[in-house]
């Protein structure tokens, strides 16, 4: 079944879409234009560097901020680790506020995450669980490239809540 015949069958979006979260949580950020035609299939959506994951499909408005969404999830699993290993404790949480930074237009030091995602998300955790937060962080870096960009000069072209749009669970700090 096409990834459009999907969001039709969950009612189908209400307005212009910025885009889909494809596999959840540990999934890949793409754009929707591209992946409307595809089969919702790992095999359909490998030419996207997406697959299916835990088969959820997250549409994102167009006047939401990719960026913030993206460094809400990526606090929320930082905070979800199991606190066993190096990686989860001090890469996702650094990876995080890298994020945050970028998101409110603090000076990131985008030299650095990008380090960091190549270090963290190369099995060098105790689980999956890094490796899934940083390519889910890899792919918004790559799809909302053009957000960086404005990001940087002091501005955002998302008007949705502040408060976000995805739902992630409330989090504290371990």
């Amino acid at each position: 079944m096409p990834v459009g015949k999907m969001l039709g069958l969950g009612g189908g979006p209400s307005g212009p879409l910025g885009a889909l979260l494809i596999g959840g949580y540990f999934g890949s950020w793409v754009d929707p234009a591209r992946a409307t035609a595809l089969p919702f299939s790992s095999d359909g959506l490998a030419a996207l560097g997406a697959g299916v994951g835990a088969g959820l499909l997250a549409a994102l408005p167009a006047d939401a901020c990719g960026l913030a969404e993206t460094a809400r999830i990526a606090r929320y699993l930082a905070a979800e680790s199991a606190g066993q290993c190096g990686p989860c404790v001090f890469g996702l949480e650094a990876i995080a506020g890298q994020l945050g930074r970028l998101a409110e237009g603090r000076g990131p030091d985008l030299a650095r995450l990008y380090r960091w995602i190549s270090q963290i998300g190369s099995g060098r955790g105790g689980c999956k669980h890094p490796d899934g937060t940083v390519a889910m962080v890899a792919s918004a870096l790559t799809t909302f490239s053009g957000e960086i960009d404005r990001h940087a000069r002091g501005w955002c072209s998302g008007s949705g809540s502040p408060a976000g749009v995805l739902p992630v669970p409330a989090w504290s700090r371990r």
